[in-house]
């Protein structure tokens, strides 16, 4: 049975840039888990009461997640911070990264040329994207620029895998790329963002429903 990290197990909490931070829970009591300061988080970036983020642990040989929300911050010493899990226990795939979002506008330049398309699903590694046009091949390089919220990011990358939809007569091309650090997280962090909103929404709709 899935149940909530217990008393003395290593955790990590992932703040809404997407970086994880080592910690361990102290307390526990119902949905409310009490864990140390997170090892590392700089106090510029301890985040505001009431701030959502995820609690990530391994539970035999499987990592599981949930939402929490930040409740409270001790002062005394060592500190610690309260969090309330605000959804339910979910598996963590083992994939090497974070995926997700889907619908943001890409460009990819190749051959002097550029082709616009819609992200289905990106990651730090990797961008899956809908094109219009047949322009692209196995092992092509191409440069391509995806738009995140309020800024935009250009990779140089390689040509995985394309793929024709006949029912929409499009074409599905998978562009792999090796990002920098700084990149990388912000392409987490928008990633993890736009999970944890999506299931909020969905907590308001059953909620709403019922």
């Amino acid at each position: 049975m899935t149940s909530l990290p217990t008393i003395n197990a290593l955790v990590d909490v992932v703040l809404m840039d997407g970086e994880a931070y080592q910690s361990r829970v102290e307390d526990m009591s119902g949905k409310r888990l009490t864990v140390a300061a997170p090892f590392g988080v700089v106090p510029a970036d301890v985040p505001k009461i009431g701030a959502s983020m995820e609690l990530a642990w391994v539970a035999g040989d499987r990592r599981q997640a949930v939402d929490v929300r930040l409740v409270e911050l001790s002062r005394e010493q060592p500190p610690r911070w309260s969090l309330e899990a605000v959804g339910s226990i979910r598996l963590q795939t083992r994939r090497n990264y974070v995926r997700g979002g889907g619908g943001e506008w890409v460009e990819v330049r190749h051959g002097g040329s550029t082709y616009k398309g819609r992200v289905i699903d990106l990651s730090e590694g990797g961008v899956r994207c809908r094109m219009l046009e047949d322009r692209f091949e196995r092992d092509d390089r191409v440069d391509v620029k995806v738009s995140l919220e309020t800024e935009s990011i250009t990779l140089s990358g390689t040509v995985l895998f394309v793929r024709r939809d006949p029912d929409n007569a499009t074409y599905d091309v998978i562009i792999t790329y090796e990002t920098s650090e700084i990149i990388g997280r912000a392409i987490r962090g928008y990633v993890l963002r736009r999970e944890m909103e999506e299931r909020r929404r969905n907590r308001e709709s059953v909620a709403n429903a019922g």
